[in-house]
């Protein structure tokens, strides 16, 4: 089901109406504002305690889950399980304010560095891609052999988004046990299309920063596995041929265009059969909202499309005192009625 800018979703969610628009800060309606200062604007981490958990999948690589358990949590209850974005980690911010949010409703968190990021920089030979759904289908597994019966959520961010959707949707065929309820914000579900909206003039700054992100992490692994075979990049890289030259052959796929196409979610959307809620902004800079528009989603799946956020910006009023918007409004959704614990 697709809303529109401030409309009420569906039944599963059970806020005010007011606590589901969405207005930003004075003069930070633009969308590059929104983008830029969302990632940059200052806050102060939260101190979340986790043991960091290590599991291997099939290839031999290791995957690194940051576990954090909240005081009187028992066996069977609920576990989020977070995603990040394209250059993320689980030191990302959204990743923190969001898993302390979660905590304080008493939800079990585990935050997620997919192959090569953050703490399993030096621990994985392979690389991430927007559709490695089956690393996450390991770490619920892993979650699983911790408790058996805890009910999983999915959240994913951007990128993150994208796999959770991803696997979500390949879940009709292929069950992912105890699968709860998803959320994405801002995820590129069409790869082919937002590949398109990167590389216009306009966003020319985003293509420069990801893809020179991207190299960096390259570099580093490199450095912990010298045997990989080097790659060479041209100085004026873009996201596309970085895709070409990268992320497409140590992902099995053929070129570019054979990953955006098999990695993205848009064709599996409709198959997901758990309460789901996806977050974009119509005019965030490289998600192609028409993508979004086109989908044929039942009841059960919220598409809220808002005028304005930008990309994983969303500056605004969240109804609690923060200016969060997007964040909140996930958590809320994920934990309906639940009051915050106390910290």
């Amino acid at each position: 089901m697709i809303r529109s800018a401030q409309t009420r979703t569906n039944g599963n969610d059970r806020q005010p109406e007011s606590a589901l628009e969405f207005k930003p800060l004075p003069f930070l309606s633009n969308p590059h504002v929104q983008t830029v200062l969302g990632n940059l604007w200052p806050t102060k981490n939260p101190a979340i305690t986790t043991r960091l958990r290590k599991t291997l999948v099939a290839d031999g690589d290791c995957l690194v889950l940051h576990d954090s358990v909240p005081m009187n949590w028992r066996a069977g209850e609920r576990t989020a399980l977070l995603v990040h974005g394209l250059g993320g980690s689980h030191r990302s911010g959204y990743m923190l304010r969001v898993a302390d949010m979660l905590l304080r409703r008493g939800l079990r968190v585990v935050r997620m560095d997919l192959r090569g990021c953050g703490r399993g920089a030096a621990l994985a030979r392979q690389t991430y891609n927007g559709g490695c759904s089956g690393d996450v289908r390991a770490a619920v597994a892993e979650i699983h052999k911790w408790d058996p019966t805890s009910p999983v959520t999915l959240l994913g961010f951007s990128l993150g988004g994208n796999i959770v959707l991803k696997l979500a949707g390949e879940a009709a065929c292929q069950p992912l046990p105890l699968l709860e309820r998803v959320a994405a914000v801002a995820p590129p579900i069409d790869l082919e299309r937002c590949a398109e909206l990167l590389a216009l003039p306009g966003n020319r700054l985003y293509n420069f920063h990801y893809s020179r992100s991207l190299v960096d992490q390259v570099q580093r692994q490199q450095q912990h596995f010298p045997d990989l075979p080097r790659v060479r990049f041209p100085r004026r890289l873009t996201m596309r041929i970085f895709d070409e030259l990268y992320t497409a052959p140590r992902g099995g796929f053929q070129d570019a265009l054979d990953y955006y196409r098999r990695a993205s979610s848009v064709s599996l959307i409709a198959r997901i059969t758990v309460p789901t809620l996806i977050l974009t902004a119509r005019d965030d800079p490289f998600i192609a909202v028409d993508s979004f528009e086109r989908l044929q989603a039942p009841e059960h799946i919220a598409v809220t499309i808002l005028r304005h956020g930008g990309h994983l910006g969303f500056l605004g009023p969240d109804g609690a005192g923060g200016i969060r918007w997007a964040e909140r409004r996930v958590v809320d959704w994920v934990s309906p009625g639940g009051p915050p614990m106390d910290a």
